[in-house]
């Protein structure tokens, strides 16, 4: 990819003065205030090649978007530039390195889809009473300890020597007031009903899941990806920050540091054990990734722009610091990978 050398020698004319104010705005110098330090000043205390390599940045940073665009590149993380040669009134010279997203080819994803979708379910979606009673008792279960916790306030230990709940009388009689409480029944028999609808409606859940999983493997197994490291890397960093979440929300008040060390001492591993053993599965989702982003791109999907909104919305009200931008594309691919997977569940 060539840019006119005129052009970024002007460029870097131009960007000279911005370089100079940047420094003569960060420098502390006796008798200057910040942004009014003379150039004479700012050059002995920079250097000339100091001067020159910001300004180059600068012309860089501006330019780089309009090398890619007619390179027609599409790339991943930043780009690794480095200047090969730099002399004020001298064409600018450099080498710009970056990573690629890789090509490759759909398989038939429709076909695929289509195939595991219409497979007979290895389960049927019939209910047994016997079902049906041992939700009851769970919930029956459920509500003894919770009136137990009511009426023993001072108890703040859950395994209750007193308390046998596999014992009948100690748990509620099911009947019609007992329906009640639990979620505003009329009786026993509306209770029983809500019930078995609930259990068809896991079951249908499950089954779903576990079709949705059996397409997306078979798109992996049958689509040829060469990732980038940085890729992979990048995958490996955002599942290692959400380990360490779920880790300290399993430590209750320990900070994130202290809690995710004492993991690593239970465990006697290292971060970049952790890593590593983070590696394959993070490999596996950014292939993943890949191949929603690519059928999203052939089927011209789109995420739905009111609840994009409304969900970033959200985010934002939730985590203050949170970045705008990042929050929007971390909404907008869980959106398009939920259209791409209705796509291929209900065509």
């Amino acid at each position: 990819m060539e840019i006119e050398e005129a052009s970024l020698l002007e460029e870097l004319e131009k960007a000279r003065p911005k370089a100079l104010k940047k420094f003569s705005e960060t420098l502390n110098v006796d008798g200057f205030r910040k942004g009014n330090v003379p150039e004479k000043i700012v050059l002995e205390k920079v250097g000339e090649k100091a001067m020159l390599e910001e300004a180059a940045e600068m012309v860089l940073n501006e330019h780089y978007p309009q090398i890619l665009t007619e390179a027609k590149l599409d790339t991943i993380g930043h780009p690794a530039i480095s200047i090969t040669k730099l002399a004020l009134g001298n064409p600018l010279e450099f080498k710009v390195r970056v990573a690629v997203l890789p090509v490759f080819e759909l398989p038939e994803y429709r076909k695929i889809a289509s195939e595991i979708r219409d497979r007979k379910n290895e389960v049927g979606l019939e209910i047994t009473d016997k079902e049906v009673e041992d939700v009851i008792l769970q919930i029956r279960k459920n509500k003894a300890h919770f009136d137990y916790h009511k009426n023993h306030p001072e108890d703040k230990n859950h395994n209750h020597k007193d308390l046998d709940l596999e014992k009948e009388e100690n748990l509620p009689i099911l009947d019609d007031e007992f329906a009640k409480t639990t979620g505003n029944f009329a009786n026993v028999v509306e209770l029983k009903v809500k019930i078995k609808e609930n259990i068809v409606q896991e079951k249908e859940n499950r089954q779903k899941e576990k079709k949705r999983s059996e397409i997306i493997e078979a798109l992996l197994k049958n689509t040829m990806i060469e990732l980038p490291d940085i890729l992979i890397l990048s995958e490996v960093e955002k599942s290692l920050a959400q380990f360490k979440d779920d880790i300290v929300r399993m430590g209750g008040s320990a900070t994130q540091a202290s809690r995710w060390e004492e993991y690593l001492a239970q465990t006697k591993k290292s971060e970049e054990d952790v890593r590593k053993d983070l590696h394959e599965n993070s490999e596996k989702k950014a292939k993943i990734q890949l191949i929603l982003n690519k059928i999203a791109e052939v089927e011209k999907l789109e995420p739905n722009k009111a609840i994009l909104e409304h969900e970033v919305g959200q985010i934002m009200e939730h985590y203050k610091d949170a970045n705008h931008q990042n929050a929007r594309i971390y909404v907008a691919t869980l959106l398009l990978n939920q259209e791409v997977l209705k796509l291929l569940e209900q065509q």
